[in-house]
């Protein structure tokens, strides 16, 4: 990950698509701000180590979680320290995990799903729990971002309870094989939370190949909610009519035969 620079001053360790800093004396004035109680300097010092991105600077965003940051600083050092992900951050990120603040508790889940640790992934997965339902969102958010898949249980219970932010994470995760598992929900999840997930597959311009989103469009033709008709609708609104697929011909006929237009 570093390459190593000669300088005046030393050896300092280039980061790949970082900025080499010149002297480990130039990292002071960021520290010191980091650590004084200007929340608007301390943020923007905390952006700035970690676009740096060298060990050293590395290293300051660490040691000032470690000692405690107020919460608008804390939620900027943990997004700098995730943009150059080391094994030793998860231990730092797991604690502000659990932090009183519900902004940086969603932050630190938001940071751990882009670590390929178990143990991070475990630390998401427990976000979907959150009391808060803001938090949950951003723990979804992130489950689907790093593509978690042990959050997948969770997001059905939430998916259950009705939450957008469950679907919309589960619609982006989703292979066949999970949009299947998706499908077989009907009647355990509100019809129109399932609908919505389905509907967001179906969208993906990644998914495919065209008999699995036939295969979505069948599943969404099963359920009454007029959510469903919305959902294929949507997905005709958003293809093209040629080349035709047999995705958007089944949708069209399912819409028609409900009234769409």
């Amino acid at each position: 990950m570093f390459g190593l620079v000669c300088l005046g001053g030393g050896v300092l360790a280039a980061p790949k698509g970082g900025k080499v800093v010149g002297k480990a004396s130039d990292l002071k004035p960021m520290i010191a701000a980091l650590d004084g109680t200007d929340d608007e300097a301390a943020a923007k010092a905390a952006e700035e180590l970690g676009n740096l991105g060298d060990p050293a600077a590395h290293d300051a965003l660490l040691d000032a979680l470690a000692f405690g940051l107020r919460p608008p600083v804390a939620v900027e050092a943990i997004l700098a320290l995730a943009k150059h992900p080391a094994p030793p951050d998860v231990a730092s990120l797991k604690r502000y995990a659990g932090h009183h603040n519900p902004s940086v508790r969603g932050t630190a889940f938001a940071s751990l799903a882009m670590y390929p640790d178990p143990a991070a992934h475990a630390v998401v997965v427990a976000g979907l729990h959150d009391p808060v339902s803001a938090v949950r969102t951003a723990a979804a958010q992130a489950a689907a971002k790093g593509h978690v898949r042990e959050a997948t249980d969770s997001l059905f219970d939430l998916l259950a309870r009705g939450e957008e932010a469950s679907a919309r994470a589960l619609a982006a995760m989703a292979d066949a094989d999970l949009v299947r598992r998706i499908g077989d929900q009907l009647g355990k999840v509100p019809d129109a939370a399932l609908a919505q997930c389905l509907g967001l597959v179906l969208k993906r311009a990644d998914f495919g190949p065209d008999s699995a989103r036939v295969d979505v469009v069948r599943a969404i033709a099963k359920i009454s909610d007029a959510a469903a008709t919305n959902a294929l609708q949507d997905y005709l609104d958003a293809t093209p009519k040629n080349p035709p697929r047999q995705s958007r011909t089944e949708a069209e006929k399912i819409v028609e035969a409900r009234g769409g237009k």
